[in-house]
């Protein structure tokens, strides 16, 4: 991401603002590409988003008066992703090979084992999937980007206590979903 010519064409074309888009690019720019990156599985896509937040920023001016950056900035990045994914033609994306490059493990590991992590990752992912949005977007803030409560509430605009909540029923709704899938498999 060209966070270096974004802070500096944002920051020369509006020097009276108080806001250093600068410190602020380089605070929060990663942080929001993860947030967009767990909504879109596509890297690429994630840092447009990211981009296309601090141009809305920018535009909307007036950010001194924000009183939780980084939570107002990924609330806004949530929110452009999940547009984002609507707005694709089919959603289950494939996975380019560059991204399938960046999850190869080390060498030390055998064939078996990478097929075994891989087909977890599936099925996580399919679990995942089959969720209600609600408890989603909760678990993957939570679970996946390893954010706490309290950030995952001020992206998802609900109390911290609805997003706990949020993350125990998925996490119930999955358990069970997966011993239905083992209880059809020929495994002891």
């Amino acid at each position: 991401m060209g966070k270096m010519i974004l802070a500096e064409t944002l920051a020369s074309s509006r020097e009276t603002d108080s806001v250093d888009f600068n410190t602020l690019v380089y605070a929060h720019a990663r942080f929001l590409v993860n947030v967009a990156y767990a909504v879109l599985r596509n890297s690429e896509d994630a840092e447009d988003v990211a981009q296309e937040v601090f141009l809305n920023a920018f535009r909307a001016g007036g950010l001194e008066k924000v009183e939780n950056m980084r939570a107002w900035l990924g609330r806004i990045a949530w929110r452009l992703s999940l547009n984002r994914l609507r707005q694709r033609s089919g959603i289950g994306k494939k996975i380019s090979a560059e991204d399938l490059l960046r999850t190869l493990p080390s060498r030390e590991k055998g064939a078996e084992e990478v097929l075994i992590r891989k087909e977890r990752e599936i099925l996580f992912e399919k679990l995942l999937q089959s969720l209600p949005q609600d408890l989603r977007d909760a678990s993957v803030l939570l679970t996946v980007e390893g954010m706490t409560s309290r950030g995952a509430a001020g992206i998802l605009g609900i109390s911290e206590s609805s997003v706990r909540d949020r993350l125990s029923r998925a996490r119930k709704m999955m358990k069970d979903k997966l011993a239905v899938l083992m209880e059809g498999s020929d495994e002891p």
